[in-house]
Order: structure tokens, then C-alpha cells, then sequence
């Protein structure tokens, strides 16, 4: 861990050094949705951008996301299998996840598996830290992923990758950008043979995105996402419970789908949006050769959702407020029958916030947001949710705190799953507190921040009733640390380190598992004329985890550091690129029990036009 801590320091000097004057003026809508800079807003966010994602040559958001402070990632093996994301030390459910503004957690138990969301078509990707339910509810009770597809330009773009391990990849892409209209799409299939028998991976997806403004007061859209996926699942608890075995016939497959419809109206002051939305997932689950006997399950959920809101400009600021209504619903049936049908979830809210701003000098003003919202649920009842934030922003220089409160509703599988569900559950809570400073530095920026979270009425399984139950009680504190500039016109440089001073069960006083106390990254790109080399190190310190097999325990999982390089040569409108995932064949498992892919080499072909 001290050579990475070294290499921040390093790399916080060096930035300095080659410190200028210009500010990078990324634009952000998710913490507080309304247009904003990084450099202004009273909140802790990170903006992964499609210059990015093409300097890593990523293929899965996931692998991007590693690189965010505050962020931990955990996949269950190779590439196409269940993958979690944990902000702050909070669980995978805590955290929202929206595509164009769209809420696709899954309903059936809450959480988002980022293991089948690809970068196709993706231009954006804010993440926004801390409990955000003052404005999107529940779930956001540790952050917000927001991954944007709005084109910023017209153009056509095409790839194809090849690799071992039987990787195939193919991308089609392409937007144009008029006075009136905008519009993108994206296609993609992928095919993965893995490293295991019945290790392999097959993905189709495909996004649309359309804006039509035939007025400056007025605007229509649709936006819509298709993924479908086929993956084999190489291992499994044997009969007798005492170790994992392979599994040549345990495989999984299913489908997603988000469409919304945007519509957006200004008269006189005052501008509405209305967004109608649904999402839907289906995943099924086979295998033949369980110790049970053949075994088939199947779960459809969807979401659908109706968000009306109004802003008005005042004299120092922005006031927001609407409402929302939302219905979940979930069936879930397997060979031995049906465990849910139709069983539902419905909310309705309202909600407000206040943007300010006053100035107090020539290069300085003070920039605060306060808001609040009312979720009422027809299970547990209602919830209300504040937050405020204030920063004082003096020349390249930010100083920031916020606090907030949060929540998470029960699931419709922790309501009303056979045995183990819950009808009385209530929903899960946490206050959380943090304090910031921001610079700007060079092309880029330098981000810290300390946080301190408290996490109650947790709902966890409880021996002593054989249902889920609300007692658990933790709690996250720590420090996030994230730089990036572009130290000279040809070197890029970025890293991130997350400490989770404390992140414990505070009913047993052990940490959380798969959360490290150390993490990191650093990513240095070079570019000299047409040449483009990149190099991306990962680093996950020693954490926690369960012991796949029963009886179930508590085990160490080691530490382990992994380094993509990928060398790309820009030829006009031609882009080949080789790459190498995994360079030092790193032997390690992020979830305890399944290992993670070695080293892999891939080559490609990227054309713009």
C-alpha cells in the first residue's frame, strides 16, 4: 500500500508543478438536476467521460467505475457474471443507479449486477457521492450513478475486437446533432468463450436516444435501452456442502429494457418536465445437475414511473419541485412453484429544493442547495428525506459540506418472498455528514473528502425468526482523495485512493465484507502525434468475505493489483489498438471462492466518421 500512497503524493506535486490557469468545464445535471460545472456544485462528483472510456478501450462501465473514488467493485468471476458496486462502504442495494435519469435497480431485491452494462453508446457517466433521496427517493442513500447517452456531436463510429479466450466484440454507432432534432443509437454483440468450462458470455445490446425541439419552449424525446445476455455459471456447491465443484450445465440468461419519454414545456418563468418511464428484467436460471435435481427458476420485474417537475429562476437562484409516482411489480416462479405473482410496491412523492447564490467578492461567491422529500409507501408507510449543502468557491479554490439523510424501501423480495419475507419491514436509514476541498489544477482537478455515515434499521436475515428483519445497524467513515490533469500537452495523468477509516457491522464490531480499507488507481496516458499509450493499475487491499460453502464463515481475501496497458495508433479517421487485460497474469478472486480472469490479449479496429 505504500507505493501507491507514494505515487499520490508524487503525482499531487507534480500536478501543481504544471498547475495553469485553465478550468475544465465538464457540465453535470444529476446533483441537483440542473445544469451545473463540477467546479460549482455543493456535491462530491466524478464524470467519466467518452474520452475516457475510449483511453481505457473499456468495454463494461464496471471497469471504468473501478477508478472512481469512494467506489469498490466486486464480480463474481470472469466477464458477464454477477457484479456489485459499493459507494462509500454502504451495501450494493444502497446506491441508485439511472440510465438518462431512468431508476433501473432491481426491484425483486433491490441492487443494481453491473455485469452486462457495456460503454456502447455511453457519452457520460456521473457519479454523484452521498444520500441523494432529498431528490430521487429510495435507494440513493450513498449515491447516485447516473450514465448518460445525449449525443454531443454528429459522426458514425464502428469497432471490432478480437482476442484470446474466444473474445469477440462488435460496435456500431452513431448520432447527429441539428438545430431541432438530436438523435443517437448504438449496437453491439459480444461473445466470450471465458476461462473455465462453461465459462462463456454472449451479449446483445442496443440504445436509442431522440430529442426534438421545434421551439426554444418546447421538446419531446425518447429514450431506449435493450440488453440481452447468455452466460454459463463454471462452479456451485456441491450435495454435501463442503466445497465448490464445477458445474458444466448451471447457466443463466435474460433480457433488460428501459424506455422513457422526456417532455419538457417552459411558460413565461416557469419550466416543466414530465418523464413517463418503464423498466423491465427478466432473468432466468437452469441447471440440471443440481444436487436438488433439475432446477429452473424465473423472475420478471418491472418498474414504471411518472415524474412531473417545475423550476423557476429567483433572484439568486433556482427552485425545483414535483412529485412522482412509482409502481413496482415482481413474479418469480421456479419447478417448485410460484413464489411471487404480481406481488407490487407502490410510492408516491413530493419533493423540493432550493439552488442560491450570492456573490461576495470579485472571484469568490457562496453556493448553497437545500431540499427535501416526502416518499409515501403503500407497505411501510411514509419517509422524508432532507439534505443540505453549501460551498464556498474562491478563484480555482472549493471548500464544501453537506449533510444528508437517506433511505432505502424494503424489496418486493424482502416484502413478500415464501418463509423469508417480511410484510412489516420498515425501511432502511442513514444520516451522513462530509466535508470537502476542491481545486482546479492545470486541465484538471483535485478532489478530498471526508465522510462520515451512520446506518440504521438495516434489513438483514434473522436466525432467530428465519425472516428478514430490521436490525441491522452500521456504520462508513473515511477519505476519498481523485486527481487528473494533463501534467504536459502530451501526458495525462489520474489516480483515486479510498481509506474506509471504519466500515463495520456495529451489532458484531466486524468490518463489512468485500469493502477494502485500501483502494486505489492510477491511469497515466502519453501521446505523441499519432501514437496513444495508456496504462491503468487497480488496487484492492485485503478484505473480508464470506466462505462459499457451508457452514459459512468469515475469511481474509487477499489483496491484489492488476495493470491493463493498451497501445492505440491514430491513423486519421482509423484507430488500431492492441490491448492487455490483466498484464502481470495476477492470480486473485474479488468475490471469495471465484476467480477472476488472467491475462488476456486483444486486438481491434476503431473507424470515426
Amino acid at each position: 500500500m505504500k507505493p501507491l500512497i507514494s505515487s499520490i503524493l508524487l503525482l499531487f506535486v507534480s500536478s501543481l508543478a504544471f498547475s495553469q490557469t485553465k478550468v475544465t468545464e465538464e457540465i453535470i445535471v444529476t446533483a441537483s438536476q440542473l445544469p451545473e460545472t463540477v467546479e460549482s456544485t455543493p456535491a462530491a462528483v466524478t464524470v467519466v467521460t467518452r474520452e475516457d472510456i475510449d483511453r481505457h478501450a473499456a468495454r463494461d462501465l464496471a471497469d471504468v467505475l473501478r477508478e472512481v473514488p469512494g467506489l469498490a467493485i466486486s464480480r463474481s468471476g470472469s466477464l458477464g457474471k454477477a457484479t456489485s458496486l459499493f459507494t462509500r462502504g454502504a451495501a450494493s442495494t444502497q446506491t441508485l443507479v439511472m440510465w438518462n435519469g431512468i431508476p433501473i435497480n432491481n426491484p425483486y431485491f433491490a441492487g443494481y449486477d453491473w455485469g452486462r452494462f457495456s460503454t456502447a453508446g455511453v457519452e457520460q457517466v456521473e457519479v454523484v457521492r452521498g444520500p441523494f433521496s432529498a431528490l430521487y427517493g429510495s435507494e440513493a442513500m450513498a449515491g447516485v450513478v447516473n450514465v448518460l447517452t445525449t449525443p454531443r456531436g454528429s459522426g458514425l463510429r464502428g469497432e471490432v475486437q478480437g482476442g484470446s479466450h474466444g473474445l469477440r466484440n462488435a460496435l456500431l454507432s452513431g448520432a447527429y446533432v441539428g438545430s431541432t432534432t438530436q438523435v443517437s443509437a448504438a449496437f453491439e454483440h459480444r461473445q466470450d468463450d471465458g476461462f473455465d468450462p462453461n465459462d462463456d458470455f454472449r451479449e446483445t445490446s442496443g440504445n436509442l436516444f431522440g430529442k426534438w425541439s421545434p421551439s426554444p419552449t418546447f421538446s419531446l424525446g425518447l429514450a431506449a435501452r435493450y440488453t440481452s445476455y447468455d452466460l454459463g455459471i463454471p462452479f456451485d456447491v456441491n450435495a454435501t456442502g463442503d466445497a465448490l465443484v464445477p458445474s458444466l450445465q448451471r447457466r443463466q440468461d435474460g433480457n433488460e429494457l428501459q424506455v422513457a419519454v422526456p417532455l419538457q414545456k417552459t411558460v413565461g418563468p416557469l419550466t416543466f418536465d414530465l418523464t413517463l418511464s418503464d423498466s423491465r428484467r427478466r432473468d432466468d436460471f437452469r441447471d440440471p445437475q443440481d444436487p436438488f435435481g433439475f432446477v429452473n427458476a424465473r423472475t420478471d420485474s418491472t418498474q414504471r414511473r411518472v415524474r412531473l417537475s417545475g423550476q423557476a429562476q429567483t433572484a439568486a437562484g433556482t427552485i425545483i419541485a414535483g412529485g412522482e409516482m412509482q409502481r413496482a411489480t415482481v413474479d418469480d416462479m421456479s419447478n417448485f412453484g410460484v413464489n411471487l405473482d404480481n406481488s407490487r410496491r407502490d410510492a408516491r412523492s413530493l419533493f423540493i429544493e432550493d439552488r442560491w447564490r450570492s456573490a461576495t467578492g470579485p472571484a469568490s461567491r457562496i453556493e448553497l442547495s437545500a431540499g427535501v422529500r416526502y416518499d409515501r409507501f403503500d407497505t411501510f408507510g411514509s419517509q422524508t428525506s432532507p439534505r443540505v449543502g453549501a460551498a464556498w468557491i474562491s478563484g480555482p479554490n472549493k471548500w464544501r459540506i453537506a449533510y444528508g439523510e437517506g433511505f432505502r424501501a424494503p424489496s418486493v423480495g424482502e416484502l413478500y418472498f415464501p418463509f423469508s419475507g417480511n410484510p412489516n419491514l420498515r425501511a432502511e436509514h442513514t444520516r451522513s455528514a462530509e466535508a470537502g476541498y476542491d481545486a482546479v489544477i492545470g486541465n484538471g482537478l483535485f478532489s478530498m473528502t471526508l465522510f462520515s455515515s451512520r446506518f440504521r434499521d438495516l434489513i438483514v436475515f434473522d436466525n432467530r425468526s428465519y425472516a428478514f428483519g430490521n436490525i441491522g445497524r452500521a456504520r462508513s467513515d473515511g477519505i476519498e482523495l481523485g486527481i487528473e490533469d494533463h501534467l504536459t500537452p502530451a501526458l495525462y495523468a489520474a489516480l483515486s485512493y479510498t481509506n474506509l477509516h471504519r466500515d463495520e457491522d456495529e451489532s458484531t464490531g466486524e468490518r463489512l465484507p468485500r469493502r477494502p480499507k485500501h483502494s486505489g488507481s492510477v491511469f497515466v496516458g502519453w501521446r505523441s502525434g499519432s501514437l496513444d499509450a495508456n496504462v491503468a493499475l487497480i488496487h484492492s487491499g485485503a478484505r473480508f468475505d464470506l466462505i462459499p460453502i457451508a457452514p459459512y464463515s468469515r475469511a481474509v481475501n487477499s489483496a491484489y493489483t492488476t495493470i491493463d496497458t493498451n497501445l492505440q495508433i491514430h491513423l486519421g479517421r482509423l484507430t488500431p489498438f492492441a490491448k492487455v487485460e490483466n498484464l502481470r497474469n495476477e492470480r486473485y478472486q474479488e468475490v471469495l471462492g471465484f476467480v477472476s480472469p488472467g491475462r488476456r490479449t486483444i486486438v481491434g479496429l476503431r473507424f470515426d466518421l
